[in-house]
C-alpha cells in the first residue's frame, strides 16, 4: 500500500513531464508553438488543481498542529501558484491568432515564472515537508490519509 507521501511525489513527477513541456515550448517561442504551451499549462492546471485539494483538504490539516510554521510556507507557495496560473491564464485568453512579438515575450516570461513557482514549491516539500511527513507520521496515518486522496480522484 503506498503512503500519501509517496502519492504526493508520484504526483509531482506528472506534473514535472508537464512542465518540462512547457520550457520546451517557451524556449524557442515562434508562434506556433503556442498551442504546445496552451497544452501543457492546461494538463499543469488540471493536475495541480487535484494535487493542492489532497495537500490543503487533507494531507496538510493532518499534519499542520505538528509544524504550523512549514505549513504556512506550503500554503503561501500555493497561493503564487495559484496567481501565476491566473496571470498566465489571462495572457493566453487574449492572445492574438498572430501573438506580437511583445505577447511572446510576455508569455515566455509568465510561463517560465509558473516553472520556476512550481518547481521551487515540489522541491520545498520533497526536501522538508515529506521526509519531515515521512518521518513523524506512523506507517497507518500515512496509509489512511493515501487513500482518503485517493478518493478524491472521482
Amino acid at each position: 500500500m503506498k503512503t500519501a507521501s509517496d502519492l504526493l511525489r508520484q504526483e509531482h513527477r506528472q506534473i514535472e513531464t508537464h512542465l518540462d513541456g512547457l520550457r520546451d515550448a517557451l524556449v524557442s517561442l515562434p508562434a506556433p508553438r503556442v498551442a504546445e504551451v496552451r497544452h501543457h499549462f492546461q494538463a499543469i492546471r488540471t493536475l495541480a488543481a487535484l494535487h493542492f485539494r489532497k495537500e490543503e483538504e487533507i494531507f496538510y490539516p493532518s499534519v499542520r498542529g505538528l509544524d504550523p510554521e512549514l505549513l504556512a510556507e506550503m500554503d503561501e507557495q500555493h497561493e503564487e501558484s495559484r496567481q501565476a496560473e491566473r496571470d498566465l491564464e489571462a495572457l493566453l485568453a487574449g492572445l492574438p491568432e498572430a501573438p506580437s512579438e511583445r505577447d511572446l515575450t510576455e508569455l515566455h516570461r509568465l510561463g517560465l515564472m509558473l516553472d520556476d513557482i512550481v518547481q521551487t514549491h515540489i522541491l520545498a516539500e520533497e526536501d522538508r515537508l515529506l521526509p519531515w511527513a515521512d518521518r513523524t507520521l506512523r506507517v497507518e496515518e500515512q496509509h489512511a490519509l493515501a487513500v482518503r486522496m485517493d478518493r478524491l480522484q472521482s
